[in-house]
């Protein structure tokens, strides 16, 4: 048995598409199609079927695909595992699962580093998908994931503290609502704009939620960046870190008052599989972000 075919049945199970496969493998459609073909007659199986212009898995595929990328996911542990690591001469692409704030608070001065000390390392930075961070590092999709406190300290992966924020109101220096004696009354008539990470709700809302406070929405947006730059010209009110207004309030023209609502500090972590512990790539890395947090100012 050729064992590189599992790493094509992984990939065409990731994408369902042959075309996306080989582009995923780096090599022809013309071979993903063959090995497509050696991989039905191998496990006599049709393991994806034709759906359309998609292509569908059978329940026979469904069953093995995660024992597959597991069992994937260690050999690469094994074979990437290193007793010395070089940052200058080692080359490694390092996934790590972020909100687009911790990447702009946290992850640019991190790509600064990276580039002088360790200019073959790679940083994909992934957007998407928080809630299920947990499963994303433990499948090992993504090697490192910066969360909110309030979703990693249940986990019961390893995890470090990096640097505490607090929610702050804002909106447009020209809304006559948003000053520093604003009320919860006040809040309550004014239309809001909501800051959600996917489908999951954003966690000012629930903490409203959890202080009985009503958290519909006027406007809703998937990106906490995005959402300061909706507010020029409009009613809208918001929260938003202190960190990231510091940066955009001139740009947005923003007004930052405090909240009406006795909310808890923000506190960001670090937290990935305890199989990278040890390793010395994931470790050094991990090094250079807690020391970025360390570095950053104190909150504004």
């Amino acid at each position: 048995m050729d064992l590189n075919l599992l790493k094509a049945f992984d990939a065409l199970m990731q994408e369902r598409n042959v075309t996306r496969a080989a582009e995923r493998l780096g090599v022809t459609q013309p071979s993903a199609s063959a090995a497509l073909a050696r991989l039905r007659l191998l496990f006599g199986d049709e393991l994806l079927v034709k759906s359309g212009r998609e292509m569908r898995a059978t329940p026979f595929a469904l069953r093995i695909a995660e024992r597959v990328h597991q069992m994937l996911v260690e050999v690469e542990d094994i074979v990437t595992s290193h007793d010395v690591f070089d940052p200058r001469q080692d080359k490694q692409t390092f996934r790590v699962m972020v909100t687009d704030y911790s990447a702009l608070i946290l992850m640019r001065p991190v790509a600064r580093t990276l580039a002088c000390e360790a200019p073959h390392l790679s940083l994909e930075l992934v957007t998407r998908g928080m809630g299920d961070h947990v499963d994303r590092l433990q499948s090992g999709e993504v090697d490192l994931a910066v969360v909110p406190d309030r979703l990693s300290r249940h986990s019961g992966l390893p995890r470090e503290e990096l640097f505490v924020d607090e929610f702050a109101l804002a909106g447009w220096r020209g809304n006559p609502r948003v000053t520093d004696s604003m009320t919860v009354a006040d809040f309550a008539e004014a239309p809001y704009l909501s800051v959600s990470v996917g489908s999951e709700p954003s966690m000012v809302d629930s903490l409203l939620a959890e202080l009985g406070h009503d958290t519909r929405a006027d406007v809703r947006v998937e990106s906490f960046v995005t959402g300061p730059l909706l507010l020029r010209g409009t009613m809208l009110v918001t929260f938003i870190q202190r960190r990231l207004a510091a940066l955009l309030a001139e740009s947005s023209e923003l007004r930052v008052v405090r909240s009406p609502f006795e909310l808890p500090p923000l506190l960001e972590t670090l937290t990935w599989h305890s199989r990278s512990t040890t390793d010395p790539g994931h470790r050094w890395l991990r090094q250079q972000i807690t020391a970025a947090a360390a570095a950053l100012p104190r909150t504004p």
